[in-house]
């Protein structure tokens, strides 16, 4: 019996001993893991209410411009992993009616005088119209929501709304930082 017993100790001390054996080191490099990318929900929005200033402009214009942008905008947006439901474009009577429209939440993107920008009190720029020396910025397009997602997609859309915008803001909307810093220096404003 203490034979058995001695035995079973002995196999029970070699098994827990495999348990902790180690591996020799191999020569190959470890695989690496590859880093976790963070996946964002695309942006979604159900409308997106866009205001432009008539002023002078061209009634034809307006409603050409009025019906090619939302498709436009709806493009550009998408590419920038932005879904827009329906784009609804008004025009108002001034850059003042457009920067009230701003203000009290009428709209979340506004095109209006950069000039008219300051009443607006409110809002992110997100553009300026390309101007020249004498007119550095004539217009700007300004967003209500503090959405950064939603402004640098329209920042980089720009390109894409060119040909569509053509137009309406004739030396076409950029975003240049000394430009907006010069802007906003005129005016108590918020760049974004």
């Amino acid at each position: 019996m203490r034979t058995r017993a001695l035995a079973a100790l002995l196999l029970l001390t070699l098994a827990l001993s495999a348990c902790g054996a180690v591996t020799p080191p191999t020569d190959e490099p470890p695989v690496d893991e590859p880093p976790a990318v963070e996946e964002r929900e695309p942006l979604r929005l159900d409308a997106l209410n866009v205001e432009l200033v008539a002023q002078e402009r061209d009634t034809d214009a307006l409603l050409a411009l009025q019906k090619a942008f939302p498709a436009a905008l709806q493009a550009a947006l998408a590419a920038q992993d932005v879904t827009v439901d329906a784009v609804n474009v008004t025009f108002g009577t001034s850059g003042a009616a457009t920067a009230t429209a701003l203000r009290d939440g009428a709209v979340e993107l506004a095109f209006l005088p950069a000039e008219s920008w300051t009443e607006a009190e409110q809002g992110v720029l997100v553009a300026l119209e390309r101007g020249n020396a004498d007119d550095p910025a004539r217009s700007v397009m300004v967003l209500a929501a503090d959405e950064p997602r939603l402004t640098d997609a329209l920042r980089a859309a720009l390109p894409a709304l060119a040909p569509v915008l053509s137009d309406y803001a004739d030396g076409g909307y950029v975003w240049d930082e000394a430009e907006a810093a010069a802007l906003t220096a005129a005016g108590d404003t918020n760049a974004g």
